[in-house]
């Protein structure tokens, strides 16, 4: 997602259960934008807005372009970069891949920091694709959301297409229908848009 084209910003107001479905989103990836290469931990608390606390006790499970991660104050994250967040996952396989596991030595080369990084922009800035799951989605996603991301069209059609729990919608500088939202989406599948989504509170 590091070279997009940005099309529009799109800022909604959603219910529980319409911030539920886009968090769903995050599953596949969003973009999350940044400066310019930084290391993780900085990248986790300023630009994902996560307290160490959090980051700490409950990011069991990291992987940077498909490699699992045991420093997080070691590893640099660039733009074009993947980040993909868990808490542990079960089973053997699951504990091998956590965050310094005892296990790690059974990883192989697969272990961050043994192939280098999929940027090529320097110091460039740029998005990184963050992929959250299972619980994680649902305890960050909507302070992401909040935040800011970079979704494609086409997710996006998917994510509004019937309009449920979505309370209001701006595109760009003007207030919009979410059947007009959902029919820009689909004309450009593959543009990618500046979301900002906030809970309605009753």
């Amino acid at each position: 997602m590091h070279n997009e084209i940005r099309e529009a910003t799109v800022e909604l107001t959603l219910d529980e259960r319409a911030m539920d479905r886009f968090a769903g989103l995050f599953a596949s990836g969003v973009g999350v934008e940044m400066p310019g290469p930084c290391g993780l931990d900085v990248f986790l608390g300023e630009n994902l807005g996560l307290d160490p606390a959090y980051v700490r006790e409950r990011l069991r499970t990291i992987f940077v372009n498909g490699q699992p991660v045991d420093d997080i104050a070691k590893t640099k994250l660039a733009p074009g970069d993947e980040l993909a967040l868990s808490v542990a996952m079960p089973g053997l396989v699951g504990i091998c891949m956590r965050l310094d596991s005892p296990l790690k030595s059974f990883r192989g080369d697969i272990t961050h920091g043994r192939a280098a990084s999929r940027s090529h922009l320097g110091d460039l800035a740029g998005t990184v694709t963050v992929k959250l799951f299972n619980f994680i989605a649902r305890e960050i996603g909507p302070g992401l959301l909040a935040r800011g991301v970079t979704i494609v069209g086409g997710k996006l059609a998917r994510a509004v297409a019937d309009g449920k729990g979505i309370v209001a919608v701006r595109f760009g500088d003007a207030d919009c229908g979410v059947s007009e939202l959902a029919a820009q989406f689909q004309t450009m599948p593959d543009a990618a848009y500046f979301v900002r989504a906030a809970q309605n509170t009753p």
